[in-house]
This record gives structure tokens, C-alpha cells and sequence, in this order.
């Protein structure tokens, strides 16, 4: 039985040691949406997005947070943000999640649909970041981006109604920032976090008031 033809990968034809560029965010996201299964865990979903490394990852998992509208998936989905800026805390390279969040899954229909709606904005997005005003010190602004991510992660798994939009658009410019080296981007990033204290802190105070006066206190 002859063995099937394989079509080469282009990148197997470069020399040894030649610079491979790395796909484009938006090709990641339609291979994460491409598959057979009625179904795709969290964890086979972080591999697939995770090939760029943490800050892409971080910017997926943001948007599919502002774009996917499933019950219960701010606190599914923002648990990994949280590990995510703790791994780049501690200088950590890969993401580590715990087996009972890796093996928790979701409706792939659904998920695409999502994704579907993300590739317009991130193909735009992608034409407009680039390298410019990027500082030295690379190890200290992961660790900085990390507790930024970290924070913003907690926020955006509380279960405050409406409250994880915002914090989530805040993670997507930051990720933006360092994905793109674009110091622009992490700046309207730091502008978009304060924002979304304040818009979380707002619709916290605002659920414990309307929760206080029904219970009669």
C-alpha cells in the first residue's frame, strides 16, 4: 500500500536555523475555530493559542472574553488570565492550569461564532500595531504586564453583572502592547485599567445597594 503524499510546509524547505516567522494572530484564531468535535476543552484550546507564546495567548483569551457570550464563561474563562499573569510573574515561558480547568469544555459552534466575529477587528488591529517607544528592561515590563494581567484577570472572573467587559478590553490592549513591542498600545492599555476599576468597582457598589435594599437592610 503506498503511503500517502505529504505537501511539504514551507517552513520545512528554509535552511537550518532561518528565521521563521511566526503566524499571524488572526490565522491562530480560524485554525482554534477549524475541528471536528462538537466540543473543545479549555486546555486544547490554550495549546492552540498558546504557539506565540503568553502575551498573543493573553490577547486571545481577552477577546474571546468580550466576543463569546456563553453562561458562566467570564469565571471559566478568566481563571486562565489569572494564571497567565501569575506564569509571567514568576518569569515562567508556558501555562500551567489545574486538570479539572483543562479538562472543562465548550460548545465549538458557539466558540466560533465568536471567534468569527473577533478576525475583522483583529486583522485591522494587526495592520496598526508596530514596534515604537518600547523601553529596555524586558524582564521587569513582563513582570509589570503580568501583575497587570493578573489584576485584571481577578476582575474580570468576578461574577459582577456586565463587570468583565471592560477589563477584558483593558487585557487586549496591554497584550496588544507587548505582543506588537507598540508602547502606544500598552499606554492606552494602563488608561483602559483605571477605567475598569472604576467601571467594576461601580457595578459592584451598585448590585450590593440594589442587594441590601431588597433584603431590607
Amino acid at each position: 500500500m503506498t503511503a500517502p503524499m505529504r505537501v511539504p510546509d514551507p517552513d520545512d524547505m528554509l535552511p537550518h536555523g532561518a528565521f521563521r516567522a511566526p503566524k499571524p494572530l488572526s490565522q491562530v484564531l480560524i485554525e482554534v475555530a477549524s475541528g471536528q468535535d462538537e466540543r473543545i476543552t479549555l486546555g486544547d484550546l490554550v495549546t492552540h493559542l498558546s504557539s506565540r507564546g503568553l502575551a498573543p495567548l493573553i490577547l486571545l483569551m481577552g477577546m474571546i472574553n468580550v466576543v463569546t457570550i456563553i453562561p458562566g464563561s467570564s469565571t471559566v474563562l478568566g481563571l486562565p488570565l489569572v494564571f497567565l499573569g501569575l506564569s509571567l510573574v514568576i518569569g515562567a515561558r508556558s501555562l500551567w492550569l489545574p486538570a479539572g480547568l483543562r479538562d472543562r469544555s465548550f460548545d465549538r459552534a458557539t466558540l466560533e461564532r465568536g471567534i468569527l466575529k473577533a478576525l475583522p477587528w483583529l486583522q485591522k488591529i494587526e495592520r496598526l500595531a508596530h514596534p515604537r517607544f518600547w523601553p529596555w528592561g524586558q524582564a521587569l515590563l513582563d513582570r509589570i504586564y503580568g501583575a497587570l494581567v493578573l489584576f485584571l484577570g481577578l476582575m474580570v472572573a468576578l461574577p459582577v453583572p456586565f463587570g468583565n467587559t471592560m477589563p477584558a478590553i483593558s487585557i487586549i490592549l496591554l497584550s496588544l502592547g507587548f505582543t506588537a513591542r507598540d508602547g502606544l498600545w500598552v499606554i492606552a492599555g494602563l488608561f483602559a485599567t483605571v477605567l475598569a476599576l472604576g467601571v467594576v468597582l461601580g457595578f459592584a457598589g451598585a448590585a450590593t445597594v440594589i442587594g441590601a435594599n431588597l433584603l431590607g437592610f
